[in-house]
């Protein structure tokens, strides 16, 4: 199953995805992949991070000081996906119970290392949690085992319950 959380950005994508993680977790499932936390200078947003989950390893996706492709004011560091986020999640999708990718949007797609590992996620038996950008979510092809939760902040917490309903349903967690 491939669980995709979509919304505006600010909309909680990746809070729910963050909370989805601690509640496989505490299930006893292991969880790998990406996350990509927002970098804050001066109470502002700065850039982003890209972490590997299971190793902890960071490094810079993009900033407004970054060389390299831009999206909006931010410069994408393309090497830091192939060489990070690439590997992390091919190593989830071998040894994880589910794998985490926050987020697939425009800046993680400049990476054409990427773009071909999450269709390797898409097509694999592995379930998958993801934050997707709403632009972005309309290329990845439908597929009957793809379930789309859009998030809104005044629903944030009716979409978490449906969506541990249906891992509970899946997985035989409850």
């Amino acid at each position: 199953m491939k669980i995709l959380i979509t919304g505006r950005p600010g909309s909680g994508k990746s809070t729910m995805v963050g909370r989805l993680r601690d509640y496989l977790e505490g299930m006893g499932l292991s969880v790998g992949g990406i996350i990509t936390p927002e970098v804050r200078v001066g109470g502002s947003r700065w850039g982003f991070e890209v972490v590997d989950i299971a190793s902890g390893r960071r490094g810079l996706l993009a900033s407004v000081e970054t060389e390299g492709p831009r999206i909006g004011r931010y410069g994408v560091n393309v090497g830091v996906m192939d060489e990070l986020a690439v590997p992390a999640i091919r190593r989830a999708m071998l040894e994880d119970d589910c794998i985490i990718i926050d987020e697939i949007g425009p800046m993680e797609l400049k990476s054409r290392e990427f773009r071909r590992t999450v269709d390797e996620v898409l097509s694999s038996d592995v379930l998958l949690i993801a934050a997707v950008h709403r632009k972005t979510l309309q290329s990845i092809k439908k597929r009957e085992d793809i379930r789309v939760f859009v998030v809104d902040p005044e629903k944030r917490d009716r979409v978490y319950q449906r969506i541990i309903d249906l891992l509970g349903d899946y997985h035989g967690m409850r």
